[in-house]
């Protein structure tokens, strides 16, 4: 009985240090070259486990890109305000003024 409890004990451990080795395999091989690509702000293409430099659209269309002003303009608008169109304003504001000229 003492016997194949030491046996027992001893398929374990080597289950246990394999697991751990295949763990650490897979860490060194796959997570951290993704990691380290990610980092850099390039895109890990898991398939071919490469790392890729994105490339804007402006670059590809010629079109100029969006400037950072204008960006931050639209976020800067407070919450619960409603953006109104140019042309619906204009409208409301038409609206209002012969709805006040019919009024006098």
């Amino acid at each position: 009985m003492g016997q194949w409890i030491t046996g027992a004990k001893l398929v374990v451990l080597a289950l246990f240090l394999t697991a751990t080795a295949a763990m650490a395999v897979y860490d060194v091989f796959y997570v951290m070259p993704a990691r380290r690509c990610e980092s850099q702000g390039a895109w890990w293409d898991s398939k071919d486990r490469q790392c890729l430099t994105p490339i804007p659209i402006w670059r590809l269309t010629g079109r100029s890109p969006i400037t950072a002003g204008a960006e931050a303009l639209a976020q800067r608008l407070a919450p619960g305000t409603q953006s109104v169109s140019p042309p619906a304003a204009a409208e409301r504001a038409a609206t209002k003024s012969r709805s006040e000229s019919r009024l006098r």
